[in-house]
């Protein structure tokens, strides 16, 4: 798959910037997570990038199905695990030309457009047809695996952080128009007008409100959990802020969680390098 997506950013010097442009914001936005869980990935979010690409009325990229029709015996790729990888590694030989003339701006524009207009109840996006597939299943975002065509890359995407993902791109599309409009606007005295690029990284509960009947707050991050302050650290360290629990019960199991794993830590460090009568190495040494 990374052959495949290096392909689509060698093939229009637009996919790139615009790719990083857009997964930076969804990253300010909160919408992705280091950690895995239930929000969107990098990945899905790559695929939403060109997916739209090829949607455009002059599509920008090809259909993974036109790249595998214009393949040759020697692009053949099958793994181990029988998926098959065979699409054709000399772009020429598609005879695929871009007419688009947009720039950036406009591309990311028109992204943010059109996915505050898409269906994901009832749609689901397929890289290789090129085009919206009626939904399989319930989940509440479905975006075809182009190699494994019978996954959903995007399962793990509740319907609140899909409806989040909505929110947001309204929200941008909102700015960047905003901007556009008050370009021709003189500058106040003693006041400067913000470019319209930097206000979509602006942080997201300065940027615009969201309405609270569609946005509910993550219960807690998984990477605060465990972020507490070591007791050797000095006066001049920051302390951690503190962590907002949805209910009593929810604080009671993460301080069980974190007080097991702060025993399991110290049993460890207390074993040092000794290795576990349960490993292998000491079954076989113990015949």
């Amino acid at each position: 798959m990374s052959e495949l997506l290096y392909m689509f950013g060698e093939m229009d010097p637009r996919v790139r910037p615009l790719t990083f442009t857009i997964r930076r914001w969804a990253q300010t936005c909160g919408l992705t997570n280091p950690s895995p869980g239930r929000w969107i990935s990098n990945f899905s979010l790559t695929c939403l990038v060109m997916f739209f690409l090829q949607q455009l009325r002059q599509p920008i990229l090809p259909t993974i199905a036109a790249l595998a029709k214009a393949a040759e015996s020697g692009d053949s790729r099958v793994t181990e695990d029988g998926i098959n990888c065979t699409f054709t590694r000399n772009v020429d030989r598609l005879g695929f030309r871009s007419r688009n003339q947009s720039s950036l701006s406009e591309l990311l524009l028109q992204f943010f457009e059109f996915y505050s207009q898409f269906d994901f109840h009832n749609r689901a996006i397929s890289l290789n047809e090129g085009k919206p597939l009626s939904k399989p299943d319930h989940s509440a975002m479905y975006i075809v695996n182009p190699l494994e065509q019978v996954l959903n890359v995007s399962k793990n995407v509740s319907l609140e952080e899909c409806e989040r993902l909505r929110i947001e791109v309204r929200n941008a599309a909102w700015v960047l128009e905003s901007e556009v409009e008050n370009a021709s606007v003189p500058e106040g005295d003693g006041q400067e007008l913000s470019w319209g690029l930097l206000n979509l990284f602006k942080h997201p509960e300065k940027a615009v409100i969201r309405p609270n009947m569609f946005f509910k707050p993550r219960m807690v991050e998984v990477s605060d959990l465990f972020e507490q302050k070591e007791a050797g650290a000095t006066s001049s360290t920051p302390p951690t802020p503190a962590i907002t629990y949805k209910s009593a019960s929810m604080r009671q199991q993460v301080q069980s969680i974190k007080a097991a794993t702060r025993s399991q830590l110290k049993q460890l460090r207390g074993s040092g390098s000794s290795v576990p009568a349960s490993s292998p190495k000491n079954r076989r040494s113990s015949r």
